[in-house]
Parts: C-alpha cells; structure tokens; sequence
C-alpha cells in the first residue's frame, strides 16, 4: 500500500468556507473511492474519493459541525459531519467501526498526495464509470 505512504501528517483540510478546518495526526490506513447510492446523493457526484485515518488522530481544529445519520447496508449507523454554515461535509464514522474516520478527499488543503487503493460499491456506479483495474475493487463494502 505504498499509495498511504504518500500522505504524510499532519495532514489539514477545511470547508468550502472556511469555517471549519480539521488535522489529522497519521497518515491514513485506507483510501477508496466510494459509488453507494449514499454518497452519490449526499455529494452530488457519482461517487467520493475518502480515506481513512484512526479516530483518535482525528480533530476539528475551528469552527462548528452538524451531523446527519443514516442506516447503511450493513445495519450499522453512519453518521457524516457538515460544516453548520456552508453545509460541506467534512467525514464520516461509522457505529461499526468507531476506531477510524473516513475524511473526504475533496476537502484536503492539499489533495496532491491522494491516491484510491480501492472501489467500493461498485455495484452501484453509475454505468459510464468504468474501475481502475490495478485498484482493489468491490461489489459492496468488504469486510476486514
């Protein structure tokens, strides 16, 4: 996974306004491209770029969240995080796994050193996407 490598801490990100900026203290375990329905109509885009970092490393360093809950395939509550004024959604945990926090690619001061190792929830990509064939790739969201 030499791809995680790349991304060094601390890593920063914020909001589209601003308002709210995070850092995370280690570099992430995992980094994938998301196509579930979910994301799709919580960014817009016909899937997100994400990565995962240990929950513990993981800090809002200004401004203030809201969160909006949903019930995921697997039973498990996901809970995403938006900036409370602009609206950007920031990352995302899951209740099955509170150990990590799934960052969005999008809001990376520096997105330069991002790379997806996978896809997931490919069965439910858009028709025109066609998957990186070196990535790891998913029908669902694998468990490990």
């Amino acid at each position: 996974m030499e791809q995680l490598k790349k991304m060094k801490s601390p890593i920063r990100g914020s909001c589209l306004c601003g308002k709210v900026t995070y850092q995370c203290s280690k570099s992430p375990v995992w980094s994938v491209n998301c196509h579930c329905k979910s994301c799709q109509k919580l960014s817009g885009a016909p899937f997100v770029s994400a990565f995962s970092v240990p929950a513990n490393a993981f800090d809002i360093v200004t401004g203030d969240v809201i969160s909006f809950s949903r019930e995921a395939d697997s039973g498990h509550t996901v809970s995403t995080f938006h900036c409370s004024n602009c609206g950007t959604r920031l990352c995302a945990q899951s209740d099955g796994n509170k150990q990590l926090m799934n960052i969005f690619a999008s809001t990376l001061d520096d997105a330069s050193n991002f790379e997806p190792i996978s896809n997931v929830y490919l069965s439910e990509a858009a028709g025109w996407i066609e998957p990186d064939k070196k990535l790891f790739n998913f029908e669902k969201m694998p468990s490990f």
